[in-house]
């Protein structure tokens, strides 16, 4: 999964050597956080909100599959 999200995101920004995606426990779920340039994150997030959404459903439903769950987290 870690791998899916690093591909889309990279392909999204501007300085795709600048974007990371850390990944960490919490209890029964992985939490996905994107570090990004703050000039990228328009662009990684999307008009009102439409790709990261689109791109938390895609993990949602890899993570299904696979019976776990995830969170993807971006930074204000």
């Amino acid at each position: 999964m870690e791998e899916f999200l690093n591909f889309v995101l990279r392909r999204l920004a501007s300085r795709p050597d600048e974007v990371f995606v850390m990944h960490a426990g919490e209890g029964d779920k992985t939490v996905f956080t994107i570090r990004a340039p703050r000039s990228d994150m328009p662009r990684i997030i999307g008009k009102r909100g439409q790709t990261i959404h689109a791109m938390r459903g895609l993990l949602n439903a890899a993570a299904a599959k696979q019976g776990c769950r995830v969170k993807l987290v971006a930074p204000d």
